[in-house]
């Protein structure tokens, strides 16, 4: 071997002995400059916002106003950090939202059941709903990556659950706080509008698309649920959830405690986790992720935030004890 080329292979760098932003930085092309991540807005920048980044909320408000509190906070900063024990509490139209959908999945759930009259019919209501329960994690860990790494909290459409993802990291305990509507009505509220119409066509479509379209929008609405599931003690659980966890089929403390390590690459699935190894693939730089992330890159130039230094003002905090 030439001492050119040994000299070479010393100077190569080690990406996996690296924080995974560091190493994906070393692979880009030389001639390529990335652009910085947007700078969080400070209270150097505001005068209305403190110097700890979080919007903070008069004594006492309404529901609406509080509403629109977070709005202006997920604006501003990029995160929504829930503070006041009113933000954790269903509202009426939480529960209106999160029933109404409901029911209308369960029209169409219905739906495709009375189309089954014999054996075959039965498996094939049988594989639609375990193909729905496989897809519903694929599809949360999709959407868990992309609002993990793209846009903020003046996107369009998702802004304010892109800004309540990323203040999630900074302190998880609190989703464990929330009541059931209002932790999942974000996610029940888009899926009405799919609901909607699948029961409008409930009656001319087949069996098997019937129980895998209602299954998998119901999974992929309670997926938040699950998600808040996998932040408790078992101690805390009721004895169902915990079996279901143990025997793999919904997301555990465990498994989804690997995602809450910066910088929040892998692991992102929030149903069952059975993704999870498909998809992160034997490291970061190998898995499904990386080669999504590269070909976003190619096409827009937006890079996603994994691949720069996390924002440590902004790490995960302590749950406060009573």
């Amino acid at each position: 071997m030439s001492g050119t080329l040994r000299g070479n292979l010393a100077r190569r760098p080690v990406a996996r002995r690296r924080p995974y932003y560091i190493g994906i930085k070393a692979t880009l092309a030389p001639a390529r400059k990335p652009s910085p991540p947007p700078r969080q807005q400070t209270a150097a920048d505001s005068p209305s916002l403190p110097a700890n980044n979080v919007v903070s909320i008069p004594g006492s408000v309404s529901a609406s106003q509080l509403s629109q509190l977070s709005q202006q906070q997920a604006k501003a900063t990029g995160r929504v950090v829930l503070e006041r024990p009113e933000e954790l509490k269903s509202t009426l139209q939480h529960r209106l939202w999160v029933g109404c959908t409901s029911a209308l999945l369960a029209g169409v759930l219905g739906s495709g059941l009375a189309q089954v009259h014999d054996l075959s019919s039965a498996a094939a209501a049988g594989v639609a709903a375990l193909a729905a329960y496989i897809s519903a994690d694929f599809a949360s860990a999709v959407y868990h990556w992309a609002v993990d790494n793209y846009g903020d909290g003046n996107t369009p459409l998702v802004g304010r659950q892109i800004a309540a993802f990323q203040g999630h990291h900074q302190r998880p305990w609190t989703i464990t706080e929330r009541e059931f509507c209002n932790n999942v009505h974000l996610v029940f509220k888009p899926a009405l509008f799919v609901a909607a119409p699948l029961l409008l066509a409930a009656p001319h479509t087949p069996l098997a698309w019937n129980v895998w379209a209602s299954t998998a929008t119901l999974l992929v609405c309670l997926s938040q649920q699950f998600h808040a599931w996998s932040h408790m003690k078992k101690s805390e659980l009721p004895a169902a959830v915990v079996a279901l966890q143990d025997a793999g089929l919904l997301i555990g403390r465990k498994e989804h405690g690997a995602h809450h390590k910066a910088p929040f690459v892998a692991k992102y699935s929030i149903v069952s986790g059975w993704v999870n190894p498909w998809l992160d693939g034997a490291c970061p730089e190998k898995s499904a992720w990386r080669r999504l992330e590269l070909f976003i890159l190619a096409r827009t130039g937006v890079e996603p935030r994994c691949w720069y230094e996390p924002d440590y003002s902004w790490q995960e905090q302590e749950r406060p004890t009573a």
